[in-house]
């Protein structure tokens, strides 16, 4: 099996999805594994060592010239050529909030294998690390954006020991949610998380049992309440493979205070705050409307790159190997966690959530595993 490693072509992008440690264990099984020059550097992996790892170095175009394309994030437009028939994609996808890539995936009769639908023991499992980065690092962009310099409040987030620390509400109470309230209440800040499910809320409070915790069932009038008190407000909410409603609406994000920090953490799967249209990048990550900052990076661990590729490789690796030695069909026959991770298969749309969002035809997986052969 000929697997390529693609470089990122987002801006700000710097991680990749595959080590040259992985790269070996790869050749090991018996997979010609091409990677597109430069595709490490930005993690700190420079070519000599994948193509001491048995790797090829190639051009964009051959990398994209594989059976299995392994890749971070989502495929650009100017990459729609390379899709085949039969033709396995593997990264974060986010596909609901790409009809484009839909679309073009489907006319060429694509495999998509999106990492943030990959369920294995009730975790998301591949998105659990990268979650944990953007929860943290939520927490250090709002306090770098409240600084009077970026148009803030003026705040230390921490606070001093004669001044009292900030605020940060956290909606959601998922992993990347548990991550900020961890590091936000490490730094000394007062924090409210607005969490749905009631046991989701008795396991956050035994996790931070003696701490200035705030946790509230979420409801739109809680909601409402607890942004006006944010100095940083950070939406966690993310429905695996399907589009989230936009549950902050304006009239929320008008009453927050002036120079406070709103981070969107799930606005690469189309994000729940109503006043932001479209993500930003790394490279021009905030804009300010109605006086509030909006941060708004659908890649956030991607300015961390080594931390994040490493964590990610720890994780993908696995099913990588399984694809390379078995093959898709069997590989998905053989994982049930790895089936969770296909949105489509040959074109077909396999993902409900996906097929919701997007008002287009679904089918099970294992019908279109029958009607493909």
């Amino acid at each position: 099996m000929k697997v390529g490693v693609v470089k990122e072509q987002k801006a700000g992008e710097g991680r990749v999805a595959v080590t040259p440690e992985n790269v070996k264990k790869l050749v090991d099984v018996g997979a010609t594994v091409l990677v597109e020059k430069s595709a490490g550097v930005g993690a700190g992996f420079p070519d000599a060592d994948y193509a001491a790892a048995g790797g090829t170095i190639v051009s964009h175009a051959q990398s994209w010239d594989s059976d299995l394309v392994v890749k971070v994030k989502e495929p650009d437009e100017e990459e729609y050529q390379y899709f085949k028939p039969g033709q396995v994609v593997w990264g974060f996808q986010h596909l609901a909030s790409s009809p484009a890539t839909v679309k073009a995936m489907q006319a060429a009769g694509t495999t998509a294998i999106g990492g943030e639908t990959i369920v294995e023991n009730g975790e998301l499992a591949l998105l659990k690390p990268m979650s944990a980065i953007a929860g943290r690092r939520s927490v250090i962009m709002g306090a770098y954006y409240l600084e009077a310099q970026h148009g803030g409040e003026g705040i230390l987030l921490p606070g001093t020991p004669e001044v009292a620390s900030g605020t940060v509400v956290i909606f959601g109470g998922g992993n990347a949610a548990f991550n900020a309230a961890s590091l936000a209440l490490a730094m000394g800040c007062r924090v409210t998380i607005i969490e749905l499910k009631k046991d989701r809320r008795d396991w956050l409070a035994k996790q931070f049992t003696g701490e200035a915790l705030t946790l509230l069932p979420s409801t739109p009038e809680n909601l409402a309440a607890a942004i006006k008190t944010a100095d940083v407000f950070i939406s966690t909410i993310l429905i695996p493979g399907a589009k989230p409603p936009k549950l902050v609406t304006t009239a929320m994000v008008q009453s927050m205070k002036p120079g406070s920090v709103l981070v969107d953490v799930a606005i690469d799967q189309g994000g729940t705050v109503e006043t932001i249209d479209a993500p930003t990048s790394i490279d021009d990550p905030v804009f300010t409307k109605y006086g509030v900052i909006h941060y708004a990076v659908p890649n956030q661990p991607g300015a961390v790159p080594r931390t994040a590729t490493m964590a990610l490789a720890v994780g993908n690796i696995k099913y990588l190997l399984a694809i390379a030695k078995s093959g898709i069909d069997g590989a998905i026959k053989n994982d049930p966690a790895l089936a969770s991770g296909v949105n489509l298969y040959h074109g077909q749309i396999t993902n409900k959530g996906l097929a919701e969002s997007l008002n287009l035809p679904v089918v099970s997986l294992e019908t279109a595993l029958k009607t493909q052969h």
